[in-house]
C-alpha cells in the first residue's frame, strides 16, 4: 500500500448514497443497519463495508439458518393472526365443531327417514292407485325435508312429529324435483 493513489484515499470515505450504489440497496438499507462499519465522521470505508456486506449476506450457515427460523416464525404467526380473523369474521369454523354439528343433522335426517316405512306403511296399505302411494310418499319426504331445513339445528329430539295424512299440501316449500 505505499504506492496510494487519489482514488484509493476516495474509496476510504463515501456517504450513504455511494455505499448503497455500490451494494445495490437503498440510502434507507444502509441508515437501517446499524452494526455496519463506518469511519469516526460517519463516512464508509468501501473496503471494509462491501466485505462486512459480503459477509452479511452470505453468512455462516448458522446465521442463515437463524434468519430463516425468523422467517418461518414470522410467516407462521401472520397465518395465526390470518386464521384467527377468518374465524372472528365467520368464513372459518372449528373442524370439530363442525363434525359435531353434521353429525347432528346426519342423525336426525337419518331417524326422520327410517321412521317414514312404519309411519306410511299403515296409511298406505289399503291402497291400490300406485300413483296416489307415490304422491303421499312424495309428501311426506318433502316434509320431513322441510321440518329439518326448519330445525335451527338445535335439539332434534324436540322436534315435531311430520304432518298427518290430510288435505292439505305439505311439500310446497320444496321444489317438486331434487
Amino acid at each position: 500500500m505505499a504506492n496510494r493513489g487519489k482514488a484509493d484515499i476516495e474509496l476510504e470515505r463515501l456517504n450513504q448514497q455511494q455505499i448503497a450504489w455500490i451494494c445495490g440497496v437503498t440510502s434507507r438499507s444502509v441508515r437501517d443497519w446499524a452494526d455496519g462499519p463506518r469511519n469516526a465522521d460517519g463516512t464508509y470505508n468501501a473496503q471494509d463495508f462491501v466485505q462486512w456486506f459480503i459477509n452479511r449476506t452470505t453468512g455462516t450457515d448458522a446465521e442463515r439458518e437463524h434468519a430463516n427460523q425468523r422467517e418461518r416464525l414470522a410467516a407462521a404467526q401472520a397465518e395465526k393472526v390470518e386464521t384467527e380473523n377468518r374465524v372472528r369474521r365467520g368464513e372459518l369454523m372449528d373442524a370439530q365443531e363442525m363434525i359435531a354439528i353434521w353429525s347432528d343433522v346426519l342423525a336426525a335426517v337419518r331417524a326422520k327417514f327410517l321412521s317414514m316405512p312404519s309411519k306410511l306403511g299403515p296409511q298406505l296399505v289399503a291402497i291400490e292407485d300406485a300413483g296416489v302411494i307415490a304422491e303421499r310418499i312424495r309428501e311426506e319426504v318433502y316434509a320431513a325435508l322441510s321440518e329439518l331445513a326448519d330445525d335451527s339445528g338445535g335439539d332434534h329430539e324436540d322436534a315435531a312429529p311430520s304432518a298427518e295424512v290430510d288435505d292439505q299440501s305439505v311439500g310446497g316449500q320444496i321444489p317438486e324435483t331434487l
